[in-house]
């Protein structure tokens, strides 16, 4: 199976992941080809920033986060990948992003 973009461009000495958003889920939540082996052991360090389009959230959190509505989050995705929503909301429709926009995923 080929890597994706986010997996080659992830080295051992990097601190950044480039990604792609590529597709939307039926709830509208942004899903990336970034995959969630390669961010697990950034969840919950909160300085983790995940910039998409104009748009930026900080930290990556498990499935289950329980963050309330209407916060924009970044987490490990069910399909394997990192999602991006907005809890209870269609990102997608609220902030315009559609497959191609580029993701990046960066830490100190």
């Amino acid at each position: 199976m080929a890597k994706s973009k986010a997996a080659e461009s992830a080295t051992a000495l990097s601190n950044q992941i480039d990604g792609t958003v590529t597709s939307c889920d039926s709830a509208g939540n942004l899903i990336t080809d970034i995959p969630n082996d390669s961010v697990a052991g950034l969840v919950g360090d909160e300085s983790v920033s995940i910039k998409f389009g104009p748009h930026e959230t900080f930290g990556i959190h498990i499935q289950d986060h329980g963050q309330p509505d209407a916060t924009l989050v970044a987490s490990l995705g069910n399909e394997g990948f990192v999602m991006i929503e907005i809890v209870g909301i269609s990102v997608s429709d609220m902030l315009g992003i559609k497959p191609g926009v580029n993701v990046q995923v960066a830490w100190s």
